[in-house]
């Protein structure tokens, strides 16, 4: 039997990563359907916490214990703490860097895992920032690594920062939408990504992409 919408109703919110707006609703609490649009603000999420939550869900995915995706959630916040150190500028480059930009660039690596200090409870978090940049077919930095010799934690944060980095808002409003950047990390699945975290992180993606929970 259709619903006739005749009980309560509740207020909502969906983001819409296109417009990047946050959008109220009024919906049916018989049967979930939205009934009126009552208006809509200018949003952006915060993309550290975007990361970090991120992270959350592809550990789920990838059947990491408690404890193990709750550090690499801690890692993915820490990641995208240490691109804050580079020059804006840079970050929204569209075009080729120079060989300073590119130099910069690769040291973000370095930046990241310096947050965290000498504390001995972080060395394995700090090895994982270290070799985010590293890639399966030996092309990354700042060691060369291949493959298996990667932390499969650092290759988590790999995903994830490529991710957040695509869809992240710029300048210019370059940034790619979902779909637009889970085509670019599927092509770069086995070269530059580990092609089971890739699955694990577009599965995860999308409801990170409607998330309006997570307020700057």
């Amino acid at each position: 039997m259709a619903c006739d919408h005749s009980t309560f109703h509740s207020g909502g919110t969906r983001y819409v990563t296109e417009t990047r707006e946050l959008q109220m609703v009024l919906v049916c609490d018989g049967c979930g359907a939205e009934r009126r649009r009552l208006g809509r603000i200018d949003y952006s999420p915060n993309p550290r916490l975007l990361a970090g939550h991120l992270a959350g869900l592809t550990g789920h995915a990838l059947g990491l214990s408690e404890v193990q995706f709750a550090r690499v959630r801690f890692a993915a916040l820490v990641c995208a703490m240490g691109r804050d150190q580079i020059s804006p500028q840079i970050r929204d480059e569209q075009g080729p860097l120079t060989a300073e930009e590119s130099s910069a660039v690769r040291r973000l690596p370095e930046l990241g895992a310096g947050l965290l200090g000498q504390a001995s409870g972080l060395a394995d978090i700090r090895e994982w920032i270290l070799c985010h940049r590293e890639r399966p077919d030996g092309m990354g930095y700042p060691r060369g690594l291949m493959g298996a010799e990667i932390p499969f934690e650092a290759r988590i944060l790999a995903v994830i920062d490529a991710y957040m980095a695509m869809t992240g808002r710029r300048a210019d409003a370059s940034g790619l939408d979902h779909e637009a950047a889970c085509r670019v990390l599927w092509q770069g699945a086995g070269s530059q990504f580990d092609a089971a975290v890739v699955h694990a992180v577009v599965r995860s993606a999308l409801p990170v992409g409607q998330t309006a929970a997570l307020a700057a």
